[in-house]
């Protein structure tokens, strides 16, 4: 961004004033509303009748920017340095240009270099490509909760409706969008596995070009293009490319609805916000944040996002009282029963996990920096920031643990764009304060450079998913091992057979015509009733924090009402070292060997054609 006071930005209004009498502020930013185009047709007016070209005013149709351009100088100063009042007095000979403060929501950087086009697009297609290229190289890791959505769009496209379970409507899934989209995608012969990666790949390449140009009027094309390369070099968004998860396309849908709305193109953003809400219960936020937006800029335009995201939201939200009983989906009761923890807790562990790593480190203090830097200026990042805090206060409300690496992964991009301002701002005090460029274009060109500390910062990244996912081929061991389990089960039952399983998602999918006991509740009302008694007994007990996996009690009270033909589980979930031993268990059920795995980690059991007769 051009200093105050800069040598350019006083010739030019130096320039203005001598030949049209016009006075310029030098330190002044444009609102951007309907009064900056009025006010510069009156310049633009003035200075012809006065046949001067010494100041050239144009609009440039690819930016949507007014240019005050000098013939006998290689310098383009953007209307947006400008913040314009207009009195309605004013006439064709005369405008009121004055210095105010500026907008709240609105800033406009000028962007004269790079100058050629080719080079514009070129910064502006690379980074969307690396993170693609970095997706690929990264390698399908499908994780066993992308699975349970899969279940939800395969009933879908076998006519069985959106449901885990045909003829049990239970909202399980918290992606209602994502599942409807990949069960249309079914219907017209695409794979669901293979649409669902394909979805996160693009969406990735969505958020980081969304970024770029998040960060293209407060950074400059070259800022927002270290950025973007940045964030295109997260391991954390090739795990999102690559997971099934409907995160990539939340993310889309979030960082395009705050773009929108900072443009102010409010019906569109409350389309893109009703589509957010339809991808996570997150998205509510940013629907709301731009219908928040309009309310303080442009109060008469308020109900183009509260209609567009009704439009969007509304038929579902009705669709899901009549058929699942509420709105909320039920996953969030279950996971709060299954992961509880206090808001505190969550919140430290959310920063901690964003804080992994000596790269995510220097990240976190720069977005620091510049969020007070947004703050002071009360420039865009400030709404990307302001998201990112409600989102974060989200989480920690939620009083769900913060387990999973795609509950922190909507904050990577606005935690890069913060973070490259951050250091814009600092590399624009030091540069200002001890090198003291002569121009403005020395001073831009110097901070520009800067901006490859971003690049260095990507390179330091370490990659905590893997740690922790650590997968072999396109999913991870858990994963292959439940599809394994899926397919040899999937030939020994009967369709209709009801299968108890640990972890739900893989092997449910697996096994499309059974009926699935879920242990964790999320798609079980019964089960989730079971745990939940279950706890209230341990707390009436005197346990103050009983185990989230409860005790073998509920266990056995879904076996005694089901009587499920299979219990499947990894040894972790339902209590599946101690139930084995369980005399009851023993009586009606005997183990499967499962010689393609590890038998000391996983357990099939299955139950005796007459059990009553087993000691």
């Amino acid at each position: 961004m051009l200093s105050s006071g800069s040598l350019d930005v006083d010739w030019l209004a130096l320039g203005v004033r001598k030949h049209t009498g016009i006075h310029v502020g030098a330190d002044v930013s444009c609102h951007g509303d309907e009064r900056c185009g009025r006010l510069f047709r009156h310049v633009e007016g003035a200075s012809r009748s006065r046949e001067l070209g010494a100041v050239e005013p144009f609009f440039d149709d690819h930016c949507h920017h007014t240019y005050y351009r000098c013939p006998t100088r290689e310098s383009h100063f953007r209307c947006g340095r400008w913040n314009l009042s207009y009195s309605r007095r004013a006439s064709k000979e005369s405008a009121n240009i004055n210095q105010t403060s500026p907008d709240p929501l609105d800033e406009s950087a000028p962007d004269a270099f790079p100058r050629a086009k080719w080079l514009r697009v070129l910064l502006t297609i690379i980074p969307p490509l690396t993170a693609l290229c970095f997706a690929l190289w990264y390698g399908s890791i499908l994780v066993d909760d992308a699975f349970i959505t899969f279940r939800y769009s395969e009933n879908l496209a076998a006519g069985h409706g959106l449901v885990f379970n045909p003829g049990e409507p239970v909202l399980g899934t918290s992606s209602p969008l994502m599942a409807i989209l990949l069960g249309l995608l079914k219907l017209i012969g695409v794979d669901v596995l293979l649409a669902a990666r394909g979805i996160g790949l693009i969406s990735v390449m969505a958020v980081v070009l969304i970024c770029q140009q998040l960060a293209a009027r407060p950074l400059g094309a070259i800022g927002a293009a270290a950025v973007a390369m940045c964030l295109a070099l997260h391991p954390g968004l090739a795990f999102t490319a690559n997971s099934g998860m409907e995160t990539g396309l939340s993310m889309t849908a979030v960082y395009g609805t705050l773009l929108l709305t900072l443009r102010g193109h409010y019906l569109s953003a409350g389309f893109a916000g009703g589509a957010a809400f339809l991808l996570r219960p997150d998205g509510a936020l940013v629907a709301l944040i731009a219908i928040g937006v309009a309310l303080l800029r442009a109060p008469r335009r308020a109900w183009q996002p509260l209609l567009a995201t009704a439009v969007v939201a509304l038929p579902w939200l009705v669709y899901a009282a009549v058929t699942y009983g509420g709105i909320v989906p039920h996953s969030v009761q279950a996971k709060q029963l299954i992961h509880p923890d206090t808001p505190l807790h969550i919140l430290v562990s959310n920063l901690g996990h964003l804080g992994y790593g000596l790269g995510m480190k220097i990240l976190g203090a720069f977005a620091l920096v510049g969020l007070v830097f947004a703050a002071l200026r009360r420039s865009e990042p400030l709404l990307v920031a302001l998201w990112m805090l409600l989102y974060l206060a989200g989480l920690s409300a939620s009083r769900i643990a913060a387990n999973f690496p795609w509950y922190i992964g909507p904050l990577l991009p606005g935690l890069t764009l913060v973070a490259g301002y951050g250091l814009a701002g600092l590399a624009n005090l030091f540069l200002t304060r001890v090198f003291k460029p002569a121009n403005a274009a020395r001073l831009e060109i110097l901070r520009d450079a800067s901006f490859v500390l971003l690049i260095a910062i990507a390179l330091c990244f370490r990659d905590g998913v893997l740690r922790r996912f650590k997968h072999e081929g396109p999913y991870g061991p858990r994963v292959s091992a439940y599809l394994q389990i899926g397919e040899l089960l999937r030939e020994r039952c009967a369709p209709g057979d009801a299968v108890l399983v640990g972890e739900v998602g893989a092997m449910a999918y697996a096994l499309p015509e059974q009926m699935i006991l879920d242990s964790s509740g999320i798609n079980s009302p019964a089960v989730y009733r079971a745990r939940k008694a279950d706890r209230d007994r341990s707390l009436a007990a005197g346990i103050a924090d009983p185990p989230p996996e409860g005790t073998r009690a509920w266990v056995l009270e879904i076996v005694e009402q089901y009587q499920p033909r299979y219990i499947a589980t990894h040894a972790l979930f339902l209590h599946g070292r101690s139930i084995v031993t369980n005399p009851t268990i023993k009586a009606a059920y005997h183990r499967l060997a499962l010689d393609m795995l590890d038998g000391s980690a996983y357990l099939v059991l299955e139950r005796s054609e007459n059990p009553s007769s087993r000691e």
